[in-house]
């Protein structure tokens, strides 16, 4: 803001400042304005390049020596311009005031051309600057905007997995009560770290929308810094309207002056006719033309040559040709102050002749004194010539106080133009810096977006590679599940076969109620094994009923890992990994099936055994192969309960 306010200020000054050189050039003469728009004209392509190159320190260092050079030529410019003025108003050929008129009415229309050129670069200059500042900051909006709404998916992400946390706990806490408190405590410090990273998600989200505020408010300031930009680009124009009103105020103003410069002449060659010594100030007058004009010839080479020697400068033989236009420069300073020389020293010859002239009056008046009578006339003639003379003679040093007058106006108007000059290069200087400073922190934002895409990224990955483990782990949970079905449905098959074995049991104890009365002890021991089957049936029942619970808990876990699978694609914290880690190696080695493999083993050596015993007592009687089923019966139902016991004593690392 304080940068915005010296800028605003320094415009302030530099429009006061050309507002009253505007109010002085409109009091000075005719001639000095044109030189200055012509010398102007010829300055601003220089000043069009800097604007377009603001950036270009180099080449700005090195326009200073040829502003230092401008300005000595413009003041020579201006000394000459003072001989001619001089020369002009005591010429006596129209023909040549004619070609000056010409020259000075092109002059004018190049430099009409020249301004209009500068209005077009200026306005294309700031309509370019103000449209690339607009984009950049539309698009840093846009990335913002974009920022801000990834962090709002990823703050409803984790409210519903928040939402999801709480339903599992509802739902684990109504089906078990007491046996997973371990598990509700971990789910319950997930759920403060998940608030935790809501809570730091939702300050990051203020943090960016604070941002995104800032930004905008910077956007309205550029906007606003536009609309400055367009009003001060229509005063100038208005400016430039009145600049060229004036000019052609001032070229009807140099028309009329030249009517009245030609009256003057023709008094003035009245005057010659009747002064035989004006014939030899006529001469000299004439070779002063000649060697005005010689000077002329060389100032437009001059010209021309540093026309040259801008254009030059841009390239890299820039050093070159400034040294050359310095040694012409030096040939013209020598050029000029011999022709101040020369000035002077006629100077000084039209004083002795203005003292000759007293000198031949003063013989006139003692002629005059001795010859009333006779020449009475004459001398009333003399008289009013003497009286015209002293009027021309009040007029011409009236013209010269005014043309001194002018003169220091001019150099005080150039020198308001220098400090306007080196003002408006300080300006450009602070509007560079301050783009370079916009710059400069647009990379470190570019910077800050790529490091964090690039974690972003990394954590994708790792969060990929940790999906494909536990799409690996749920293949083989689901295999071990597969496998415990299998398992089950031999027991069951087992079971049936026991029922059969028992029911065709009964069916023989029926057939045979005299055999058992003869047989009591044996009846007994059959009594007493089918007691024990029972109890042994209702045991495998029960851990039936246990396997089936066992298979609820997994088909729950599978499914919060697949919750959880969709969940870690939308969480970006690590310290969630780690959780999820410690959960699931937990879990996979409370569900590990090797209780039920080593049941099917324990299977596979009782039908081992049972082939052996069927191959050993081919031909025992009926109550003999009773017992032998239901001892293996027994053993079948021993050895699942020795797995099941494992399997009870693996639940309590739940």
């Amino acid at each position: 803001m304080c940068q915005e306010g010296l800028s605003r200020l320094a415009l302030n000054s530099c429009s006061k400042q050309t507002e009253c050189s505007l109010e002085e050039r409109r009091m000075l003469g005719v001639a000095p304005e044109l030189v200055d728009s012509m010398l102007e004209s010829r300055r601003h392509p220089g000043s069009s390049l800097q604007k377009e190159f603001p950036q270009n320190e180099d080449l700005a260092k090195g326009s200073e020596p040829q502003n230092r050079l401008f300005g000595e030529v413009e003041c020579m410019a201006q000394r000459l311009q003072a001989a001619l003025e001089e020369i002009q108003r005591r010429a006596e050929e129209p023909q040549e005031q004619g070609e000056e008129q010409r020259k000075l009415d092109i002059a004018l229309e190049n430099a009409r051309l020249e301004i209009e050129k500068l209005k077009t670069n200026l306005i294309k200059l700031k309509e370019s600057d103000a449209t690339d500042l607009l984009r950049s900051a539309r698009e840093h909006n846009q990335r913002l905007n974009q920022e801000i709404l990834a962090l709002r998916n990823r703050v409803r992400s984790l409210d519903s997995e928040k939402k999801v946390l709480g339903e599992m706990i509802l739902t684990s806490g109504e089906k078990v009560n007491g046996q997973h408190q371990g598990e509700v405590q971990q789910l319950r410090q997930n759920l403060h770290r998940l608030q935790i990273l809501c809570n730091s998600a939702e300050k990051e989200l203020r943090y960016e929308r604070g941002r995104s505020s800032d930004f905008k408010q910077h956007n309205s300031l550029l906007q606003e810094e536009n609309i400055k930009i367009k009003m001060e680009l229509k005063q100038a124009q208005e400016k430039l309207l009145d600049n060229a009103r004036e000019q052609s105020s001032l070229t009807a103003e140099w028309k009329h002056c030249q009517q009245r410069v030609k009256e003057l002449e023709l008094e003035g060659l009245r005057q010659a006719q009747s002064i035989k010594s004006q014939q030899n100030l006529q001469e000299k007058l004439a070779q002063e033309k000649s060697k005005a004009a010689d000077a002329q010839e060389k100032i437009l080479d001059l010209q021309k040559k540093l026309d040259h020697a801008r254009q030059t400068c841009l390239s890299d033989a820039c050093i070159l040709h400034k040294k050359q236009l310095e040694d012409e420069i030096k040939e013209a300073k020598s050029s000029e102050y011999r022709l101040q020389q020369q000035c002077q020293e006629e100077q000084q010859r039209r004083v002795l002749l203005d003292q000759e002239i007293n000198e031949l009056q003063r013989q006139v008046r003692t002629l005059q004194d001795k010859e009333d009578q006779q020449e009475a006339t004459n001398f009333q003639q003399q008289e009013a010539l003497r009286r015209q003379l002293e009027n021309e003679r009040r007029k011409y040093e009236e013209s010269v106080k005014s043309n001194q007058e002018l003169s220091e106006k001019l150099s005080r108007s150039q020198q308001e133009k220098e400090a306007l000059w080196k003002e408006h290069g300080r300006f450009l200087e602070q509007l560079g810096e301050h783009v370079r400073n916009y710059k400069d922190k647009h990379h470190c934002h570019k910077a800050k977006f790529q490091k964090v895409k690039d974690r972003l990224t990394h954590e994708l990955e790792v969060r990929n590679k940790r999906i494909k483990e536990l799409e690996d782990e749920t293949r083989k949970l689901e295999q071990k599940i597969e496998m415990e079905k299998t398992f089950q449905g031999q027991i069951m098959t087992q079971n049936d076969i026991l029922l059969l074995e028992k029911r065709k049991l009964l069916e023989q104890v029926t057939n045979q109620e005299d055999l058992i009365c003869r047989n009591k002890s044996t009846i007994s021991a059959i009594q007493s094994k089918a007691f024990l089957l029972d109890k042994e049936n209702q045991q495998l029942q029960e851990n039936c009923l246990r396997l089936k619970q066992h298979i609820s808990l997994l088909e729950r876990v599978i499914r919060s890992i697949h919750i959880r699978r969709a969940e870690e694609t939308v969480i970006s914290d690590n310290a969630a990994f780690e959780i999820f880690r410690k959960i699931l190696p937990l879990q996979s080695s409370s569900f590990s099936g090797t209780g039920l493999v080593l049941s099917v083993e324990n299977l596979q050596e009782t039908e081992l055994r049972k082939s052996e015993g069927a191959a050993a007592i081919p031909k025992s009687p009926e109550p003999l192969s009773c017992s032998q089923n239901s001892e293996s019966g027994y053993i079948n139902v021993t050895s699942l309960k020795d797995t099941y016991n494992t399997q009870g004593d693996q639940k309590p690392g739940l």
